[in-house]
C-alpha cells in the first residue's frame, strides 16, 4: 500500500508489515480486527513509533465522548417527555 492511499493520519506510521496489515483492515472498514490486534502489537512492539501508531489507530475507532454524552442526554429527554405525556393527560 502506498502512502499516498492510506489516510492523512496514518501517512507518518512507519513501516512494519503487522501495523499494514492494520492499517488494511481500518480501511476495509474491519474494525473488529483493528480493536483485537492493535493492542497486542502496541504490547508486544519494542519500537516506541509502532506502539503510538498501533494505539493510535485503536483510538480512531473508539466513540466520541461527547457524542456519547448527547446520546445518554438525549435517551433522557425522551424518557422525561414520555413519562410528562403520560402523567399529564387530560
Amino acid at each position: 500500500m502506498t502512502r499516498e492511499a492510506r489516510p492523512l493520519f496514518a501517512r507518518w506510521f512507519p513501516p512494519d508489515p503487522e501495523l499494514e496489515d492494520l492499517v488494511a483492515a481500518f480501511i476495509a472498514g474491519d474494525y473488529r480486527t483493528v480493536r483485537a490486534r492493535a493492542q497486542e502489537l502496541a504490547a508486544r512492539t519494542d519500537d516506541p513509533r509502532v506502539r503510538r501508531a498501533a494505539l493510535e489507530l485503536r483510538s480512531r475507532i473508539e466513540p466520541d465522548p461527547l457524542q456519547l454524552f448527547l446520546l445518554v442526554l438525549a435517551g433522557l429527554l425522551l424518557l422525561f417527555l414520555t413519562w410528562w405525556f403520560y402523567a399529564h393527560q387530560h
